[in-house]
């Protein structure tokens, strides 16, 4: 197992524990995500982890798409995940190569920068439903050296929000947090 597999993983995990906390008359509240509720982070992280499954098995790249029915975030959040992880369990699945979203890599480097996501969308999600996120130290850092590198594109892209200032003796955790745009003190 790659050290970005162990990352990506335990990212996933982190965003699983929340997902499965998250009490059922919740999923329509606001999230830190302008314009998105608890099911709208929930549905764009399944699609972020079928597109990556679709890569990890050798096809083309897609961008990440919102699945259309939203009723059961739980249900399809657990196939997501399953689905994420059988594929990137497949031999050689590490290794494909594609033009994926960020450029020409394998999907083991793919997946070193996609921690960030459920990494974030779990503090994202704790936040809309009332559900403490644990955002692991260690991932925030990971996170924070590999986004910090490409932050200014991910602006652009509308992948991450303004960058929040926090205090110069914040911890690795509301430093990353600050990065991707989320202030840390709500």
């Amino acid at each position: 197992m790659s050290q970005n597999l162990r990352h990506f993983t335990k990212a996933l995990y982190g965003m699983d524990a929340v997902v499965q906390r998250c009490p059922t008359d919740a999923w329509d509240n606001p999230s830190p995500c302008a314009g998105w509720t608890a099911r709208d982070v929930v549905g764009h992280q399944v699609g972020v982890l079928l597109g990556t499954a679709d890569m990890a098995r050798g096809n083309d790249m897609t961008f990440p798409e919102t699945p259309e029915d939203l009723s059961d975030p739980v249900s399809l959040w657990n196939a997501a995940r399953d689905d994420v992880l059988e594929a990137l369990d497949q031999p050689g699945a590490l290794h494909h190569h594609g033009p994926y979203w960020f450029g020409e890599m394998s999907v083991d480097q793919l997946i070193g920068i996609v921690t960030w996501d459920p990494l974030t969308h779990s503090w994202d999600l704790g936040k809309a439903v009332g559900v403490d996120a644990v955002v692991d130290a260690a991932l925030a850092q990971h996170a924070f050296e590999t986004i910090s590198t490409m932050r200014a594109g991910l602006a652009r892209m509308q992948l991450v929000g303004e960058e929040v200032a926090v205090p110069a003796d914040a911890d690795i955790v509301d430093r990353y947090l600050g990065l991707v745009g989320r202030d840390p003190s709500i």
